[in-house]
């Protein structure tokens, strides 16, 4: 039950909603009091009339009148609080659904290597759907239904204390099967979110990823895979429902003895003149009202289950806590002007193993970059490259060592401001659905048309995008899947220009495009660079040239370091072995090219 509590105290700042919800809660609760004891009245004029004993009219006409007042009190009172019920409930999805997002967003990348997106959107709905639904039972259901018992049982004791004390042991008798029912319940439920939340992340996975489905004939797999998962959560909610039924079962079955009993009791009082006919009248009244907070238990704590269970996950996300944060007064990293000299970039001793992994993907990683230049990391694939720009990012924090960025130790900087020294191309254009316009403003969105448009022309992407019926208006649809590679490419590079960031990263950004491609595309890169300090990373060896230094990674380490004419007079070295290796592929038969390349991991 620890997540009910999580619930009210991450939720306290709507406590002025819940006490005015509480308010008109308990009201119309008390006033459904009223209706019994006008009946009673009503009852005894009447009696008192046929047995001659007389009655007064009057008495009829003011219970009357009050119980219409009260009855209209009521309804303006409901509706009210539902109106106000629902508006605290959108509220509430805005509040949760806030929380949750912003909390994701800002965790370390490296959560998201071990979680599936549609398994973690499914945590954020359902998380928020439980709680806002126990927010609205607790307020418009929980409440009145324990008044209302508790309020019963208090007039029920005035005028029988067998009756009251029989409906009494009624609450903790139906209370205790219903907590194992729910129990029970739980217990299933629980099970059944897990196996759904991997299934729906694997169909946002299959549905992002359709063509590749389709290209493989993977559409009966995939349904399968899916029809298992439900067929699973069928089979759990079949046994899951056989047992809350049985629990039910008895609840109804104490229910129905103990009220027969009660009602016996009344009748065979009122039957021997104990009780007059209006206060029969009352007490049945009150019992019968006492049976829908009873009802109601069963309800409330399978409410209270779902609750717990539904919030868990939820609660669990927003308990994650970032690895990777900034220190208490972090500096601004400030890049000085382009005349500036010195290192623009250093790694001094930096190792780095990702979390659960006892194998170092880098080891004792030490070389310098100065304003201006431009690196490439060079390696076989799993030798570090890509982890090495990630640390440069902060994506990830190494074990030991220190990396210095414009002079600054960057794990003593904040990382907006490190991250705005940066432009990054990524080998695969991460592109967002919406315009063309919109993913270039990405990269600044406070710049002018002018400004977006001269990135655009600068990457090369003007030639296309002028083209397009709509332009620079014209929707692309998730993840640019209306755009070509190289379309893609180039307004990935063209939001990189606008970024307008001194410190450049290209993860191989022209690697998987066709030779015209990889020409428009160079062109716009050339742009991107031009006077920046920039670091590539080369799965091709015509991605080295021009560039001032290399970075050989082998076996996470610094094979060779330095420019490409020192690096070629080591002729037993990585660098000059790979060079060796392009110039016999050039007159090389598929097969001696296939047989050649085994030797490294390597695009020739």
């Amino acid at each position: 039950m620890n997540n009910i509590l999580k619930i009210f105290r991450f939720t306290s700042t709507f406590r002025g909603w819940y006490a005015a919800m509480s308010f008109f809660i308990i009201v119309s609760a008390l006033l459904n009091f009223v209706t019994p004891f006008v009946l009673k009245q009503i009852v005894d004029v009447i009696t008192g009339e046929l047995t001659g004993k007389g009655g007064n009219i009057n008495i009829i006409y003011w219970a009357l009148a009050g119980l219409l007042v009260s009855d209209v009190i009521g309804t303006i009172l409901t509706a009210y609080s539902m109106w106000v019920g629902d508006r605290l409930a959108v509220k509430l999805q805005t509040f949760l659904s806030s929380k949750f997002y912003q909390h994701v967003l800002a965790l370390d990348v490296g959560y998201f290597d071990n979680i599936a997106i549609g398994n973690l959107s499914n945590k954020l709905y359902r998380g928020i759907a439980s709680i806002t639904n126990f927010i609205q039972n607790a307020t418009n259901n929980f409440l009145p239904f324990f008044l209302t018992a508790f309020i019963t049982i208090g007039i029920l004791m005035f005028y029988s204390p067998v009756v009251a004390i029989l409906l009494a042991l009624l609450f903790p008798i139906y209370t205790m099967i219903t907590h194992r029912s729910s129990v029970a319940w739980g217990k299933h439920e629980g099970q059944k979110n897990e196996i759904a939340d991997i299934s729906q992340g694997r169909v946002m996975e299959s549905l992002s990823g359709i063509r590749v489905v389709k290209a493989f004939v993977g559409e009966a797999f995939e349904f399968v895979t899916f029809a298992k998962a439900r067929s699973a959560i069928e089979t759990l909610t079949n046994t899951q429902s056989k047992e809350w039924h049985i629990y039910d079962f008895y609840r109804r079955i104490v229910l129905n003895v103990v009220l027969f009993l009660i009602v016996s009791y009344i009748l065979y009082r009122t039957y021997h003149g104990i009780y007059t006919l209006g206060e029969m009248t009352l007490m049945l009244q009150l019992v019968n009202q006492a049976r829908f907070p009873l009802f109601a238990m069963s309800f409330i704590i399978g409410q209270i289950q779902q609750a717990d269970a539904g919030s868990k996950d939820f609660f669990e996300v927003l308990e994650t806590r970032r690895t990777i944060r900034d220190v208490a007064k972090p500096k601004i990293l400030a890049w000085p002007t382009k005349s500036a000299k010195g290192d623009a970039l250093v790694f001094d001793n930096v190792s780095f193993a990702y979390e659960n992994n006892e194998t170092e993907v880098l080891k004792k990683i030490s070389f310098s970059l100065k304003y201006g230049e431009k690196l490439a990391l060079v390696g076989e694939s799993g030798q570090g490259k890509s982890t090495l720009v990630n640390l440069v990012l902060r994506y990830y924090q190494p074990q030991s060592g220190k990396i210095l960025m414009a002079g600054s130790d960057i794990a003593k900087v904040s990382s907006d401001s490190l991250r705005k020294q940066v432009s990054i191309v990524f080998q695969d254009a991460l592109l967002f659905s919406g315009t063309i316009a919109e993913n270039i403003r990405y990269g600044s969105p406070t710049a002018s048309d002018k400004q977006m448009r001269e990135a655009a022309k600068l990457a090369n992407a003007t030639e296309f995008i002028d083209g397009l019926s709509d332009g620079f208006d014209t929707t692309i649809g998730e993840r640019g899947i209306k755009l070509s590679g190289g379309q893609k490419q180039r307004i990935a590079i063209a939001r990189a220009i606008l970024h307008d960031a001194p410190f450049i990263v290209l993860d191989e950004a022209t690697s998987s495009l066709d030779s015209k491609s990889e020409l428009l595309v160079q062109q716009g890169l050339t742009h991107l660079i031009r006077g920046k300090t920039t670091v590539i990373i080369a799965h091709r060896l015509s991605t080295l040239s021009g560039v001032d230094k290399i970075l050989v990674l082998q076996g996470g380490k610094v094979a060779q370091f330095g420019s490409p004419s020192e690096l070629l007079r080591d002729s037993r070295g990585l660098y000059a072995r790979m060079i060796n290796l392009q110039k016999t592929l050039l007159g090389a038969t598929e097969e001696e090219r296939a047989k050649a390349l085994q030797q490294y991991d390597l695009v020739g």
